[in-house]
Parts: C-alpha cells; structure tokens; sequence
C-alpha cells in the first residue's frame, strides 16, 4: 500500500515540476501579485509576531511582499535552512534582499549563516509551499518531508500554503507522515480545512 502511494506521488511530482519549471516569468508575477492581495484580505498578519515564510524559487509563488510587509511591520520573519537529510531548521532575516543566500546546494533561497536562529515552536504561522495541493488542505512537496518534520515540532501555528489554480487536484495520495495545512490559497480559491 505505502509502495503504491510512494508511487503515485512521484507521478505527480515529475508532471508538477515540470510544469512549474516550464511556466512564464509574467505569469508568475502576475498571479504571485493576485495571489498576494489575497492573503492580505485573508491572513490579518499584524496578529501574529513571528511568522516563518519559504523563500520562492523555481517559479514558485512570490513571497517577496509578504516577507517585506511582515519586516515592514515589526513581525518578525523566518526562513526554513536545510541541516540534514529530512531535517531543516530556521533563521530570521532583516531584510529580504540582503539576508537570502540564493546560491545553495538546491538553488532555493536560504537565510545567510550570519542571520540568528529561531525557534520553531515560536512561530505563530507557517507559508508553506508546495508542488501540488488538494481539496482537503492536503499538500504534495518534493518528498523528503522537510515541511511535514516541521509541522510536527508546531501543531499550534496557523499553516498556510500558495498556489497557483493549475496546482490544486481534488485530491493526492497521502501518508500518516504527511501534515495537512490549515489554508490554502490560490488566484482563484481559498480553501480551508474542516
């Protein structure tokens, strides 16, 4: 049973990569700003005082204003860092420009080694990204369960995932590993768990 469901999210995952590889830099922009606008009528984040926000990369959605309005704002901003195999931690920037390495291992952006650790059960909301979505605030990531390792340490925090439409299928094959998200959001939807 868990062989075949491995299976079926590996199908998912190469169709999904490769079409996120493949999507246009004005759609990105585009939607990324819709997506944006959004959450701001959703999320009243000036609620919450530490917040820990993916860095985009590989035509994700953006969360460049997300992260600026939350510094803006006096809410403090981490962002997830690779330690291990299955295992990240966090690191608070100050500033979106300065403070994400985007040279890394995987080419996604990572907080500089000189930025302070934080504290994973001190963050009040996760914005979480993925390959695909489902229905049920289920989430689909690149299969190492770095997300989900995280999610455990925090069951308190609001979680949050972005999307794009195309990316959210009525439902994915799931684990008990796999942590659901409390919101997703997308152009065109916002879906909530039960």
């Amino acid at each position: 049973m868990l062989e075949t469901i491995t299976k079926e999210k590996n199908k998912i995952r190469t169709l999904f990569k490769s079409i996120r590889s493949n999507l246009d830099s004005d759609f990105v922009e585009k939607k990324s700003a819709i997506i944006y606008k959004k959450f701001l009528r959703i999320v009243n984040l000036n609620k919450f005082d530490s917040i820990c926000v993916y860095a985009d990369f590989n035509n994700e959605v953006s969360t460049k204003n997300i992260i600026n309005y939350a510094i803006k704002n006096n809410i403090k901003v981490s962002i997830p860092y690779i330690v291990g195999e299955y295992k990240m931690k966090l690191k608070y920037i100050k500033d979106y420009e300065k403070d994400i390495n985007r040279n890394t291992k995987f080419g996604n952006g990572e907080p500089f080694d000189y930025c302070k650790d934080s504290s994973i059960k001190e963050v009040s909301m996760f914005v979480i990204p993925a390959l695909a979505f489902d229905e049920d605030c289920n989430r689909l990531g690149f299969g190492k369960g770095y997300y989900d390792n995280i999610l455990k340490l925090n069951k308190k925090a609001l979680r949050i995932g972005l999307a794009y439409d195309y990316q959210i299928l009525p439902n994915l094959p799931k684990n008990n590993n796999d942590e659901m998200l409390d919101i997703i959001i997308s152009e065109n939807k916002v879906i909530k768990a039960d």
